[in-house]
């Protein structure tokens, strides 16, 4: 059986914009960043969310990393912040880390 990736959602705490895709950082609708305690859900829908093998290949199986210096989170397969251009090797949190999340994602 073959696997598929889901994505999850988001909701933003400046104006109220339910389900966003976890892809986006922050809000289509009134631009402000997802914070570090975001948390993510899984659509009511699941079908909805499954990735194409395409957007599927440039995800991975760990968590996003924060970053020590802007509390950015970043691609668990990229070296340094996308945001502040920060090396990841000082990060020590992670989206499991601070939402006590423990095995694959």
């Amino acid at each position: 059986m073959e696997q598929k990736r889901i994505e999850g959602l988001w909701d933003c705490v400046f104006c109220s914009t339910k389900g966003i895709r976890a892809r986006f950082d922050t809000c289509p609708n009134c631009g402000k960043p997802r914070g570090i305690d975001t948390l993510f859900y899984l659509p009511d829908d699941i079908e909805s969310a499954e990735l194409t093998k395409e957007e599927a290949a440039k995800t991975t199986n760990e968590p996003d990393w924060l970053c020590e210096y802007c509390d950015h989170y970043n691609r668990s397969d990229v070296a340094v912040c996308q945001k502040c251009g920060a090396p990841r090797t000082g990060a020590k949190k992670n989206y499991g880390t601070l939402h006590h999340l423990t095995g694959k994602f």
